[in-house]
């Protein structure tokens, strides 16, 4: 039944968010981009936002990603949708996926959005595809994940060590739902002595598994968190405003190639990327079709974070390290 089903469903739908793209030697722009996004073949059906296909999908993707958050914003209020990257609550719920924050622009708060008339859920570490539009299908996969026929993984992907790599003096080895935040600085909120603070420094690797590839996507991160909630070391988003910058960064990233399993590498340098509002700073390195999820990466680059007044802490609410090196 599953084959069948897979058969059914368009490999353009299956093979959705394959870019093939990376920044070469370019860099990628600073936040300031103001430019008036198309909304191809796309529409706000009850909440979800419904592509007309997978180029509809790909062409809405090249245009939001590595958008500063005015303009994601502009783009989402055009469209009616409540998206997850809007909604905190949700968005928290979500966080193990570890969306790049572009891509939450385009699922909804429920996990949701359509290509065709194939419904895509995600929950608890999948990508769920709904063909027909089968509403009392997904609430059934909802109630019940196990039910569900055509289910993938989706999330942080594993991204080996670098050794070797001209670019690093360390190296990174993690495993399937890890990222790398080695970089992490934790203080307190000026005049809250008992409200802990951190600012971090990641990369990630955010895959989406189809029946017959990876889609890889390379990203890296400044992100502020506050100590709360119910659990014990529970670091949740925080949102004071803070300046974030990326500067002179460069990589190298490897994967084993879909079409003849040799290594293909994509470089950039002299990304600079720069925010100051209380987002998360997130940008899109380069992403492809991998035929494994597990990708080697080489970065390094000059990062820096302060959070601004009121809410630092006579200067110690500031992070910078100079050639951080994954």
């Amino acid at each position: 039944m599953k084959k069948n089903l897979i058969l059914r469903l368009s490999t353009a739908v299956l093979l959705s968010v394959a870019l093939f793209s990376c920044k070469k030697d370019n860099g990628i722009a600073a936040n300031k981009n103001t430019t008036d996004l198309t909304n191809a073949e796309v529409a706000n059906v009850n909440g979800r936002l419904v592509f007309k296909d997978s180029k509809a999908l790909n062409q809405t993707i090249n245009e939001l990603i590595n958008k500063d958050p005015e303009t994601l914003s502009k783009w989402e209020k055009s469209l009616g949708v409540k998206s997850l990257r809007s909604d905190s609550a949700a968005a928290a719920a979500f966080a193990s996926f570890g969306f790049p924050d572009f891509y939450e622009s385009i699922i909804n708060n429920k996990g949701e959005y359509m290509i065709g008339d194939t419904i895509v859920y995600f929950n608890n570490g999948y990508k769920h595809l709904i063909p027909n539009k089968d509403e009392a299908q997904l609430a059934k996969i909802k109630a019940n994940q196990g039910v569900s026929v055509l289910k993938f993984k989706a999330g942080a992907g594993a991204i080996n060590n670098a050794t070797g790599q001209s670019l690093s003096t360390q190296s990174v080895s993690l495993t399937n739902g890890q990222i790398d935040a080695r970089y992490q600085y934790q203080f307190l909120r000026n005049g809250d002595n008992n409200s802990k603070r951190k600012l971090v420094f990641e990369i990630q690797n955010y895959v989406e598994q189809n029946p017959f590839a990876y889609i890889c996507y390379i990203h890296t991160r400044i992100k502020q968190e506050y100590l709360g909630g119910n659990k014990p070391n529970n670091w949740l988003p925080a949102g004071e405003p803070t300046e974030k910058t990326i500067t002179n960064l460069s990589f190298d990233v490897s994967f084993i190639n879909t079409g003849n399993g040799t290594t293909t590498h994509v470089t950039g340098s002299n990304v600079n990327a720069s925010q100051t509002d209380g987002n998360n700073l997130d940008r899109v390195l380069c992403t492809f079709q991998a035929s494994q999820s597990t990708v080697t990466a080489s970065v390094r680059g000059n990062y820096y974070a302060r959070v601004l007044p009121p809410y630092n802490s006579d200067g110690k609410s500031t992070y910078t390290v100079n050639n951080a090196t994954w």
